[in-house]
């Protein structure tokens, strides 16, 4: 007998792409299944019969339509859209209607009660007011149907589901499923698959892991780094999201930035991740965006960005002064510039800057707009006129107004009464208005006390810095000297001046 000559072959590796077409087929056979029967008369009398009492108002009768277990599939498949929730609420006599034709749910119906419960999630309790009982009684209806099917010669995704239903079918669902993740060291989304998850995107359930995978980020994040989170968090879909007991996913997000970051500085895109959210606490704390983030934040919260926030208030003035003296040409204002920077950064840097608001032209405006998000801007008033910018500092219990050009410093022991300075209702002022008039109502108001307000001309003599130093000692306030000068100038200084 003839020998066959020998064959050799050389098989490729296998590669994910060839896994492709199976994964499809399992999706369709997947889809079929949760379909089979939704297209019979039967199936569409069964729906009509619901909606019809859904559209009549009368969702109270359902529990008496259910008879057989077509009525059981075609209840638990309008409960997973989200017209069915907008017209009725789940009740205990809704739920016990699944056990009226038999005493267990179908594998048809208990899938899709396993969908409504993910596209709905907490909203099954209520979607104004939450009833923690029916959430709680949904919980331990699909934990018992997926155990009850354990022996069942089950698929994967009920054994997966089976195993961990304690983590998932359960209030805090979402946060588990993240700690799931970090103690795992995966990312969300293999913990979705590892969880029978997969096949449950873009419901209810998947964002808010998604969300509070924002917020798990956020407190391992290191101090003051920007990340992709932090834009995700500026979404309003996520900020707006329910954290539960009366507060948001935004309030979370901001309370962790907020503890987390230094008490007199924060990076640029903690900032303005905070005013995209939240906005500026010194806005009047009758309008709605204080009462709706930082009412509920809390006062030493709003304190502590608000210390920051002058800080920044005083950064954008100075660029704002800086980009003018260059544009501008004018060698005074340039040469004035580094001196006025370090004198009030060097008063900022000693924590005596209680509060700031900043005023600005038109020109300033539009250098801030080029070069900021107008969401991550603090709030600023107008100034009447074209160029012109002008910060207010509250300096220990003394009041400062510095601007550019040719405007003088001006030092207040107080404020009167009638200075709208500080009110952030009034939203314009002009260059007038912040300095000479609120002169007038200083005099006005306190004609009878030897303490009066002065105006100092920027002279480029050292001579300014000195009287502004001498009128805050005055008034029992004592800052480091040394830190508001360059080092040339502090010598000069101490030499012209002294100490004391």
């Amino acid at each position: 007998m003839k020998t066959l000559p020998e064959i050799n072959f050389q098989l490729p590796e296998w590669r994910p792409a060839d896994f492709a077409p199976l994964e499809r087929n399992k999706r369709k056979i997947r889809d079929i299944l949760k379909n089979t029967g939704k297209g019979s008369d039967k199936f569409i009398r069964a729906c009509e019969k619901i909606k019809e009492l859904l559209r009549t108002g009368r969702p109270d009768l359902i529990p008496g339509t259910i008879r057989a277990a077509i009525d059981v599939r075609a209840l638990t498949y309008l409960m997973g859209r989200k017209e069915f929730l907008r017209s009725a609420r789940i009740t205990k006599k809704l739920l016990e209607s699944f056990y009226k034709p038999r005493p267990g749910l179908s594998l048809i119906s208990l899938l899709q009660m396993v969908y409504a419960f993910f596209e709905h999630f907490d909203q099954l309790g209520g979607e104004k007011t939450f009833d923690r009982t029916i959430f709680d009684a949904v919980c331990q209806l699909l934990r018992t149907e997926l155990e009850s099917r354990e022996t069942g010669g089950a698929g994967p995704e009920i054994k997966g589901l089976n195993r961990y239903k304690d983590l998932i079918f359960t209030l805090d669902g979402p946060e588990q499923v993240v700690n799931y993740a970090r103690n795992c060291n995966i990312d969300l989304d293999a913990a979705f698959k590892e969880l029978s998850l997969g096949n449950y995107h873009d419901t209810r359930f998947h964002r808010l892991c998604r969300y509070r995978y924002f917020l798990d980020t956020l407190r391992h994040l290191p101090v003051g780094r920007d990340d992709p989170v932090l834009k995700e968090i500026c979404k309003q879909e996520v900020y707006d999201a329910l954290a539960g007991e009366g507060r948001l996913l935004g309030h979370e997000a901001l309370s962790i930035l907020i503890d987390r970051a230094a008490s007199r500085e924060i990076s640029d895109s903690w900032r303005g991740a905070i005013l995209s959210i939240a906005g500026d606490p010194r806005i009047p704390d009758n309008s709605s965006r204080f009462r709706k983030w930082w009412a509920i934040l809390g006062t030493e919260r709003q304190k502590k960005v608000r210390g920051w926030l002058s800080g920044f208030d005083l950064m954008l003035f100075l660029k704002a002064l800086e980009n003018y003296g260059e544009v501008s040409g004018k060698m005074d204002l340039q040469r004035m510039f580094r001196a006025r920077k370090i004198f009030l950064e060097g008063l900022h840097s000693q924590g005596l800057i209680q509060h700031s608001r900043l005023f600005v032209g038109n020109y300033p405006e539009q250098y801030l707009q080029r070069n900021y998000k107008q969401n991550e801007l603090p709030e600023y008033a107008k100034v009447k006129d074209p160029h012109r910018s002008m910060i207010y500092l509250q300096v220990g219990h003394c009041h400062m107004i510095e601007g550019s050009h040719s405007f003088k410093l001006w030092l207040f022991p107080n404020l009167p009464e009638r200075a709208t300075i500080i009110e952030y209702s009034t939203r314009e002022f002009s260059p007038y208005a912040l300095s000479y008039t609120l002169e007038a109502n200083y005099h006005k108001e306190f004609r009878n006390q030897d303490r009066q307000p002065i105006a100092i001309i920027h002279y480029p003599n050292l001579l300014w810095q000195h009287k502004a130093i001498k009128f805050l000692k005055s008034e029992g306030i004592y800052p480091d000297i040394e830190k508001l000068f360059t080092p040339k100038d502090y010598a000069t200084y101490k030499y012209r001046y002294g100490l004391s």
